[in-house]
């Protein structure tokens, strides 16, 4: 009797029509939500967050219904007509609730496994194309072609192209289309091979849909190597035109001949396929190899951005002062913009070559330009997230560093970038967490090692900081400082002056930050030499000086009126 007062009552007091109706509701929301976390590149895990949130509300509306009715575009208390009991009627119309979301919830996160549906024709990732030429020199060929056809290709509007980084991750390794498409969250995979005979190339592409694993089309290119880009701007078209017929004219140009050198074109593939390296040898030779560039063709736009950006982040990786390399880092980047005014990877550098400068509002200027130019550019992202930092605005420069991960989710250097921020933010649990998330990209990436130490030394796990930066020494001097540091907090006085009695006799041969050495006196105890260094580091743009407003590492100093006057002149405080 009271099952059959509680069917009559659900009836009268309308509650399963609410559900419809909140249910169409909810459709429409997704209908909004979905195609708009694709187009700004947000993660899964807000849509994940808003379906969540909808399937919460059917229970909440199911015991609104029953509460309110609505008349006349009124609502009212419904009339109470029913001797059903409290606890059996609240029972029910949650279950009533938890079973209209179940079907939604069942499908996204069982079906979908919890990730957003792809978006048909929309989305698409460039493996590397393989090198079969008989040289395997030509490899950086190969790879610059790719790197080129992603490029032309992002300029494809309403075509979601996966990253350079992401894409890379997979080069060289046997791992099915299928799990490569899920990994990267896209519908199609373009894979291919690159054959270079003297002037002669062969290019195979195959584009390849996700779901099914089927070749929808493919095509072969022959060519000089002096119509490279004839082959890449045919190829980008064909790939839009078979995703998406109506998508662009036939005569669009998505590959701009950027020189009509293929010597100049050439050296620049070369610098690029160096620059990914980031060693300090890798920098120092394509740093001439885009100089090369230049003096086949000053009007290469790209080529001076390239020698830019290895000048501007040689001394954060190798032994070169920040004075060495400014004047030259900035003229190739004016240089950029004034056969090109709109090149954002020109204005990132210039950024960054601001930040070196200690230039923080005009810093600001270039990136945002950058990012307003081309907001899928993770780097932008990324260098705006050390003009943020540097200045103390930590929270911003995390939402940058986040912004670049989601656009580049398999690149180790903005994955690192992530745990440095949090790092810098204090947020050591969540920063260690990243950071051991960075190095399963990449077990070799020694920034990834250092900022993991750095953290590990925040939570008093010296020992464990260690076991990460000594196995670097042999790499690279510029973790001494970091190394030196841990070995005065952790009593280990002796090998702490002896790394200091090295960095003096390595200065007489070349640059060593003063910053490195500040640090180690920090491990030390003794703040008043420590800030004699970081003094000198000033007058000299000292690299690491952009970390002085937040690093943990600088905390001893805090309260000397000294530290304070070097903030003051670097415009930080």
């Amino acid at each position: 009797m009271e099952v059959q007062l509680l069917v009559a009552e659900l009836k009268r007091r309308r509650v399963i029509r609410a559900l419809v109706a909140y249910g169409i509701l909810a459709f429409a929301i997704l209908q909004v939500i979905e195609p708009l976390m694709h187009g700004l590149r947000w993660s899964d895990s807000v849509l994940s967050n808003v379906i969540v949130a909808l399937a919460a509300g059917f229970p909440a509306v199911a015991i609104l219904a029953w509460i309110y009715d609505v008349n006349a575009w009124r609502i009212e208390r419904a009339t109470p007509s029913t001797n059903v009991r409290g606890g059996l009627l609240a029972a029910v119309l949650v279950a009533i609730g938890v079973l209209a979301a179940a079907p939604g919830l069942f499908v996204y996160f069982v079906v979908l496994g919890g990730r957003a549906p792809v978006r048909g024709t929309q989305s698409i990732a460039v493996l590397p194309f393989v090198n079969m030429s008989a040289e395997k020199e030509n490899e950086y060929f190969s790879d610059g072609i790719t790197e080129e056809v992603i490029d032309a290709l992002a300029n494809v509007d309403g075509l979601r192209v996966a990253s350079r980084t992401s894409a890379f991750t997979f080069k060289g390794k046997d791992v099915a289309i299928p799990a490569i498409a899920e990994t990267l969250n896209v519908a199609y995979v373009l894979e291919g091979s690159v054959r270079r005979s003297g002037n002669d190339v062969r290019v195979v592409a195959q584009l390849i849909e996700a779901g099914t694993g089927y070749h929808i089309w493919s095509r072969t290119y022959e060519r000089e190597v002096r119509n490279i880009f004839e082959v890449e701007n045919e190829l980008a078209r064909s790939i839009a035109q078979a995703l998406k017929p109506r998508l662009l004219p036939m005569t669009a140009s998505l590959v701009p001949a950027r020189t009509q050198s293929v010597e100049a074109h050439d050296l620049y593939l070369q610098g690029r396929f160096l620059w990914n390296q980031r060693t300090p040898a890798a920098l120092k030779n394509a740093t001439a190899l885009f100089e090369h560039a230049i003096e086949r063709d000053d009007k290469f736009a790209l080529a001076h951005v390239g020698l830019c950006e290895s000048l501007i982040v040689l001394p954060a990786y190798g032994w070169i002062s920040v004075p060495e390399v400014l004047p030259r880092s900035s003229a190739a980047a004016m240089n950029a913009l004034e056969i090109n005014p709109e090149s954002a990877e020109a204005h990132s550098c210039l950024c960054l070559v601001r930040v070196r400068s200690f230039d923080w509002r005009s810093a600001e200027q270039e990136c945002r330009r950058a990012i307003e130019l081309r907001p899928d550019y993770g780097t932008a992202h990324q260098w705006y997230a050390i003009m943020l930092h540097s200045v103390g605005r930590v929270s911003e420069a995390l939402a940058e560093a986040r912004r670049a991960q989601q656009l580049e989710p398999r690149s180790a250097v903005i994955n690192n970038f992530v745990t440095m921020e949090l790092y810098l933010g204090r947020s050591y649990d969540a920063a260690l967490a990243e950071g051991l998330k960075t190095l399963q990209l990449d077990q070799k990436f020694s920034l990834a090692h250092s900022f993991l130490a750095l953290t590990y030394l925040q939570l008093h796990r010296d020992s464990d900081a260690l076991g990460e930066l000594e196995p670097l020494a042999g790499q690279s001097y510029r973790y001494d400082g970091e190394r030196g540091y841990a070995y005065g907090i952790s009593r280990r006085r002796d090998d702490a002056l002896r790394l200091l009695a090295q960095m003096e006799e390595r200065s007489r041969r070349e640059y060593v930050a003063p910053s490195a050495r500040a640090l180690v006196h920090i491990g030390l105890g003794d703040n008043a030499e420590a800030l004699s260094w970081l003094e000198k580091g000033y007058s000299e743009l000292d690299w690491r000086l952009i970390y002085l407003k937040s690093d943990p590492l600088f905390d001893p100093l805090r309260g000397d009126p000294r530290f304070h006057a070097i903030l003051r002149r670097m415009h930080v405080e």
